[in-house]
């Protein structure tokens, strides 16, 4: 039996393309942001991000919601090394970076809390009351 498989030329070039570059490095921004870690869990109240940003700096650390857009910036703290020091290898962060994250429209957006402790940030995003289970109380006559 034979399968017939319909193909984009554009879809193929773009692949091809993909291909191409992905051994090239020219998107350091988009590297530095694939490499931070983040994880969004759903609770019965409400949502939570955890990232995983040690070294950023607290002061230049901003949390924004706008919509149901998270945005999350920081700078990681560029160490000062004593001088005539020489850095054979560096596999630390250093520089700014900007994380947007898609989240649900059922948020109390006057209720987000975050913390920073131990290089992890934790931003807390509570459900909207509509959002969260009701129970209905059953009359019996």
């Amino acid at each position: 039996m034979f399968r017939f498989h319909m193909v984009n030329p554009l879809d193929t070039m773009q692949r091809e393309m993909e291909q191409l570059f992905r051994g090239f490095d020219l998107n350091p921004l988009a590297r530095q942001q694939s490499q931070l870690n983040f994880r969004v869990q759903e609770l019965d109240e409400g949502y939570q991000v955890a990232a995983e940003l040690p070294g950023v700096d607290v002061d230049k650390l901003e949390i924004d919601v706008v919509g149901r857009k998270l945005s999350i910036k920081g700078e990681f703290v560029t160490p000062q090394l004593p001088e005539g020091v020489k850095i054979h290898r560096q596999e630390r962060r250093v520089g700014g970076f900007e994380r947007i994250l898609t989240l649900p429209d059922n948020l109390d957006t006057e209720n987000i809390d975050a913390e920073y402790k131990e290089g992890i940030l934790t931003i807390r995003l509570p459900k909207s009351r509509a959002a969260l289970p009701k129970k209905i109380a059953i009359k019996a006559e």
